[in-house]
């Protein structure tokens, strides 16, 4: 049975609680089905730190973690993790056994990526949004041509907010990923 899911991206610049409080805010008010640890700037012993009390809390709330960048960490918990093209290309030797969700900017690279093993694809970006500052999105029909091409589950990022989350939902998409609106409850 197809389910969208609802996948919450952390930022914890977005918020005015501590990530760890944001979190348990989000899972009180909008639970989501996936959360996406997208905390870039730390170091990768700072992102561990974190991402073990947010997988507590994820395990707690049966919401399903995936980290973003640090595939090491993501091996460490057993959990899924999510790369950009770029570094998912660079690193595809060292990901053996892990699922891995593969960010892309272009149906060329949506399709290298589930060539490569990619378990999932994140298409982006969908909508104008603040993360990309002054680029138009890419559009429905960006995100319906890579679900049409490729046989593994395709999320939409970008802009995706509870305006446009139906249309996405519509596309096809397997679920949608959002931010600020998870950032900012």
């Amino acid at each position: 049975m197809y389910t969208f899911k609802k996948v919450c991206v952390t930022n914890r610049h977005l918020t005015d609680r501590p990530l760890y409080e944001q979190i348990k805010v989000v899972f009180a008010i909008s639970k989501p089905d996936i959360v996406i640890l997208r905390e870039k700037d730390l170091s990768e012993d700072e992102y561990r730190e974190l991402a073990y009390k947010v997988k507590l809390l994820c395990d707690l709330y049966s919401v399903r973690l995936i980290v973003n960048k640090y595939y090491k960490v993501a091996r460490e918990l057993g959990t899924t993790v999510q790369l950009s093209i770029n570094d998912y290309e660079s690193n595809v030797r060292s990901l053996n056994g892990l699922s891995v969700w593969v960010s892309v900017h272009s149906l060329q690279e949506a399709i290298s990526a589930e060539e490569s093993s990619a378990n999932a694809i994140l298409a982006g970006h969908i909508y104008e949004t603040d993360c990309k500052k002054g680029l138009p999105g890419r559009g429905i029909d960006f995100l319906t041509s890579i679900i049409e091409q490729v046989d593994v589950p395709v999320y939409a990022i970008g802009g995706i907010d509870e305006f446009n989350i139906e249309e996405v939902s519509s596309a096809g998409a397997s679920g949608a990923c959002q931010m600020s609106f998870y950032m900012k409850l």
